[in-house]
């Protein structure tokens, strides 16, 4: 059954995860516990279905509440998928982007690019390293060394973020193929990406609480006391986190 082949590549794709990027894992996890011992943010960034997984860092139970998702329509299918795929391609969009928010010197950027070619994410990594902050970035390796690259520089991801997780995607994301394995179905780096993201999440905490640092993680809402914990968390990061 195909649905069976893609359980079976999907957590073929997460146990690669965890044999090879527990390294890098580690690295940026400590590099977070440090932002947020600081008292600054984490930003997550991505276009199109990658938008999505900007969004799981953001406001949710178990998550971290100090997280800044940018989120604007033409970064996401607010103004049509098409759109948007078109938009990420364009170069000279980061400037105006990131001045939308507050991305100060020794924060960190997250950016998820399954390709890691396209024009706004690189450029967004460029101009976040221009401004001090540490960039990371999610991506399939194998799918990066072969996608046309569209930034002005002519470099991807890979060339200029800080660090870099592989998902272990194929190229072209599907994994199920079919008419001959003319086409694929089933994409796998949404579910790549939060499982490298929740993962770094969980080693973050765990860091922050063996150094003694409360750790600013929100409770779902229909657990015992979540109101109240929630609404401090809310009140401290309100002022600096634009979509909260």
């Amino acid at each position: 059954m195909s649905s069976q082949a893609y359980f079976e590549q999907t957590l073929g794709i997460l146990a690669s995860i965890r044999q090879h990027e527990t390294g890098v894992l580690q690295e940026v996890a400590v590099v977070f516990a440090e932002v947020i011992a600081a008292d600054r943010l984490i930003h997550t960034f991505g276009t199109g279905h990658s938008s999505l997984l900007a969004c799981e860092g953001m406001y949710r139970a178990g998550g971290l509440a100090c997280v800044n998702a940018i989120l604007e329509p033409t970064t996401t299918f607010e103004t049509g998928a098409v759109a948007g795929s078109f938009f990420e391609r364009q170069p000279g969009q980061a400037t105006n982007l990131l001045d939308r928010y507050a991305l100060e010197p020794g924060s960190v950027l997250v950016v998820f690019s399954n390709s890691g070619v396209n024009a706004l994410p690189v450029e967004v990594v460029e101009e976040a390293k221009a401004r001090g902050v540490i960039t990371v970035a999610v991506l399939s390796r194998r799918y990066a060394s072969q996608a046309p690259i569209t930034s002005e520089s002519g470099v991807g991801l890979l060339e200029v973020a800080d660090f870099v997780i592989d998902n272990h995607v194929p190229p072209g994301d599907a994994l199920i193929p079919f008419k001959q394995d003319a086409f694929r179905a089933g994409s796998a780096s949404t579910v790549a990406g939060a499982f490298i993201w929740n993962a770094l999440v969980a080693e973050t905490v765990a860091i922050l609480e063996s150094d003694g640092v409360d750790a600013p993680v929100y409770i779902s809402s229909n657990m015992p006391g979540a109101n109240e914990h929630n609404r401090a968390l809310v009140e401290r990061y309100r002022g600096r986190i634009r979509h909260l």
